[in-house]
C-alpha cells in the first residue's frame, strides 16, 4: 500500500487555512494592528470568500476520498477493526484538547461551564445530545461521525462500492440539503443544512478516488452525475439557506463561492497540481493536531496581546499563530496522537485479523489502492 502523498499536503494546508481564517477574523473583529489599509483589504475579501469554510470543505472531501477504504482491509470484522482504527484516531489527541479549550476558552474567558459540559463532549456526540462545544470546531468532528455510519451501512449492504448505490446515497444527501434550506428560508429557523451537503460532498471524494485513483468502470459517469448535482443544488441551497442574515454575516455568494472553490481546489491538488514536498506531507500527518488546538493556541496569544494589539500587524498575529500551533500539533503528534495510532493498529493485528493475513472481504473492491493517509 502506498501513501497518498498529495492528499496529506491538501491536508496540512487546509489547517494551516483553517487557523488564518480565525486569526484574520479576530483581527478584524479587535480592530488589530497599525494598517488601516492591511483591515480594509481583508475585510472586502473575507465579505465573499471564507477561506474557513473553504478548509473544511477540503477536509471532508478528503474523509470521503480516503476513510472508507479502510472498510475493504483484510479481516473477518471490517466493521469492528474499522471502529477500532477510528476510535484511535480521533479520541485520545481530541480528549487532550478538552482540558486546554476548557481552560482557554472557558476560565481564562470568565465562562460558566455546565455540568454536562464536559461528560457531553467526552463523547463526541455533543451536538446530537444539544450540548454546546467546547472547542466550535469540533462541529465537524460530528459530520465525520455521521459520515462514518453511513459508510458502514452502505458497507454492509454491498454498495460502498456500488456505483449506483454512492450515487444515491449523494443524491439524497442532496435533497436533503435543498429542503433543509427550504424550510430555513420559509420558516426562518436555523435548520443544520451544512450537514447533509458536507456529507454530499464526502460522496464526491468518494466518487472522485473510485474514478480517477482506482480507476473502476462505470465510475466516470457517477463522478459527473455527483458532480453536476452539487454544482446545481449549491446555488440554489446558498440563496434559500443564506439569503437571509440570521445573526452569523450570512452571504449566500460566500456560501456557494466556498463549495464551488473548494471542490475546484480538490481535484485540482488531488489530480493535476500534486504537493508532495516533505514539509506539506508532515503537516497533513500532524493537521488533526493542528485542527483541535489551533483555537487554544490562538486563545492564548490573544492574552498575550493585552496592550500590543493596536501595534501587531494581523499577518504577524496570524503568522505566530500558526507557528506555535505547527509546535504544540508535532508535540501532541508524537506523543498522543502516533503512539495512538499504532496501538490501534497492534490491537488490530492481533485481535481481528486473520493469522496468516489471508481472507478478503466479499464486498471489497478487485485491487485496491488504499491510502494510508488518515483523517
Amino acid at each position: 500500500m502506498r501513501r497518498l502523498h498529495s492528499i496529506d499536503s491538501i491536508r496540512g494546508l487546509a489547517a494551516l487555512a483553517v487557523i488564518y481564517a480565525h486569526t484574520v477574523e479576530f483581527g478584524l473583529k479587535t480592530q488589530l494592528g497599525p494598517f488601516p489599509l492591511e483591515r480594509a483589504v481583508l475585510s472586502g475579501l473575507t465579505e465573499y470568500v471564507d477561506v474557513g469554510k473553504i478548509a473544511v470543505t477540503l477536509f471532508f472531501a478528503v474523509s470521503g476520498f480516503v476513510v472508507p477504504f479502510s472498510l475493504f482491509k483484510a479481516g473477518d470484522r471490517p466493521i469492528l477493526a474499522f471502529a477500532v482504527s477510528r476510535f484511535f484516531r480521533l479520541y485520545p489527541a481530541y480528549w487532550l484538547s478538552i482540558p486546554c479549550g476548557l481552560l482557554v476558552l472557558f476560565v481564562w474567558a470568565g465562562r460558566d461551564i455546565p455540568a454536562v459540559l464536559v461528560p457531553a463532549n467526552i463523547t463526541m456526540l455533543q451536538q446530537f445530545l444539544g450540548v454546546e462545544n467546547i472547542i466550535a470546531l469540533y462541529w465537524t468532528l460530528q459530520i465525520e461521525l455521521i459520515f462514518y455510519g453511513l459508510c458502514v451501512g452502505l458497507f454492509v449492504l454491498g454498495r460502498l462500492d456500488d456505483a449506483v448505490g454512492v450515487v444515491l446515497s449523494a443524491l439524497a444527501l442532496i435533497a436533503a440539503a435543498l429542503g433543509l434550506a427550504a424550510l430555513r428560508f420559509g420558516l426562518e429557523r436555523k435548520f443544520p443544512v451544512a450537514v447533509p451537503l458536507s456529507l454530499a460532498v464526502m460522496f464526491w471524494g468518494l466518487c472522485l478516488r473510485y474514478h480517477v485513483l482506482e480507476r473502476r468502470p462505470g465510475w466516470g459517469v457517477a463522478l459527473t452525475v455527483v458532480t453536476g448535482a452539487l454544482v446545481c443544488a449549491i446555488p440554489l441551497v446558498s440563496v434559500l439557506a443564506y439569503g437571509r442574515d440570521m445573526g452569523f454575516h450570512e452571504n449566500w455568494l460566500k456560501y456557494l463561492v466556498t463549495y464551488w472553490a473548494a471542490m475546484a481546489l480538490f481535484a485540482l491538488l488531488s489530480q493535476r497540481l500534486r504537493i508532495e514536498g516533505r514539509l506539506f506531507t508532515y503537516l497533513g500527518a500532524i493537521s488533526y493536531s493542528i485542527y483541535l488546538f489551533g483555537p487554544v493556541v490562538q486563545g492564548v496569544l490573544e492574552h498575550a496581546l493585552a496592550g500590543y494589539a493596536s501595534v501587531v500587524p494581523i499577518h504577524l498575529f496570524a503568522a505566530a499563530t500558526a507557528l506555535a500551533t505547527v509546535a504544540v500539533a508535532a508535540l501532541v503528534y508524537s506523543w498522543i496522537e502516533a503512539p495512538a495510532i499504532a496501538l490501534g493498529r497492534h490491537v488490530i493485528r492481533r485481535h481481528l485479523l486473520p493469522v496468516s493475513g489471508a481472507g478478503r472481504d466479499a464486498h471489497a473492491p478487485a485491487a485496491p489502492m488504499v491510502g494510508r493517509s488518515e483523517i
